[in-house]
């Protein structure tokens, strides 16, 4: 029921029709005239906004002119994407989100936000990444089981993830669901703040993407408990999935994908569309993401990256319920 196979559901959705949909979305002769606003809901530091970094630059010099990123911190990413829904449909301003503001927050709270899907333009699925359960040091557990005998006996500890209703802090939930523990769940407004108060012991675990997580671990600064996708992460090697400590079928990665305000006439799609396979085709960036921990995907073209919004949402509707999560 929980797991997630993002990247099967990503490659059945755009090779039965990839060959079909490419020839309408051929570069045009859409070229911005000014600089682009590439906005991210996260703070400095976080995987959304390195991978945000890592793209302006090539796309910027694939589109001509300078891709400039903003940092909208806040809500699990909603502040961004409510920007994002009220900015003009011109070409000048895109956004990287994730499920938490494009697919939970629609389920946790279907009438209490103030966009919708519909408002946006979906571009591409840009990336996907694994997550890993990283705890404080003076947390006395190295393994899934230790860790669930600590919470049980800790009931002042508290977990951490940069904002309610984002993926990892639903993906937290559900492992928790699973282990029979309930743990309180503390917001922040970016990745940098969660892992700050991890290293000052004010909280006890974060679910993390490998970005933040592999160094951290690597360093000895955390401990990586488990990888929440099913193989192991070639960043820790020596850290099992929660599928190899009981969890069977815990599949539940992180991606990340380039919308624009809905919309968006069809040459400037066509042209972000071309603009963006071509850069995250660059072995430079393919390197510069892999040492990160992060999968560039290419070739969703936009209506098929819609139908996975969908089945995403789905996804996330059946965790939220048999999970009993809230946004309390």
């Amino acid at each position: 029921m929980f797991s997630r196979t993002l990247h099967r559901a990503a490659g059945a959705l755009f090779a039965a029709s990839a060959l079909a949909a490419a020839p309408a979305l051929a570069a045009d002769a859409w070229k911005p005239a000014k600089p682009v606003r590439l906005l991210v809901g996260f703070a400095p530091g976080g995987s959304a906004d390195t991978l945000a970094r890592l793209l302006a630059e090539p796309l910027s010099q694939r589109l001509g002119q300078p891709v400039v990123v903003e940092n909208l911190a806040g809500a699990g990413g909603n502040i961004m994407a409510y920007r994002l829904s009220q900015s003009p449909a011109d070409g000048y301003t895109i956004g990287i989100a994730a499920a938490g503001s494009m697919a939970i927050t629609h389920v946790l709270n279907p009438k209490g936000t103030n966009y919708k899907p519909a408002d946006f333009t979906p571009i591409t699925l840009a990336a996907v990444q694994p997550n890993v359960v990283i705890v404080n040091n003076d947390v006395p557990a190295s393994n899934l089981a230790e860790l669930k005998e600590y919470f049980q006996k800790t009931p002042t500890a508290t977990y951490g993830t940069a904002g309610v209703g984002i993926s990892n802090h639903l993906i937290a939930e559900t492992m928790l669901y699973k282990l029979g523990v309930k743990v309180p769940h503390a917001a922040y407004r970016g990745a940098a703040p969660v892992i700050t108060d991890l290293l000052g012991g004010h909280i006890a675990m974060t679910m993390d993407n490998i970005s933040t997580a592999a160094p951290l671990a690597s360093q000895g600064k955390v401990k990586a408990i488990a990888v929440a996708s099913l193989k192991r992460a070639p960043q820790l090697p020596g850290v099992p999935t929660l599928d190899e400590q009981g969890l069977k079928g815990f599949d539940m990665p992180t991606w990340q994908g380039v919308f624009a305000p809905a919309g968006l006439p069809a040459d400037v799609l066509a042209a972000y569309y071309a603009a963006l396979q071509d850069v995250l085709k660059q072995p430079a960036l393919i390197e510069k993401m892999a040492g990160l921990g992060s999968e560039p995907v290419t070739g969703m073209t936009p209506e098929q990256f819609g139908q996975f919004l969908e089945k995403d949402r789905q996804q996330w509707a059946d965790i939220v319920k048999a999970a009993n999560i809230s946004l309390e």
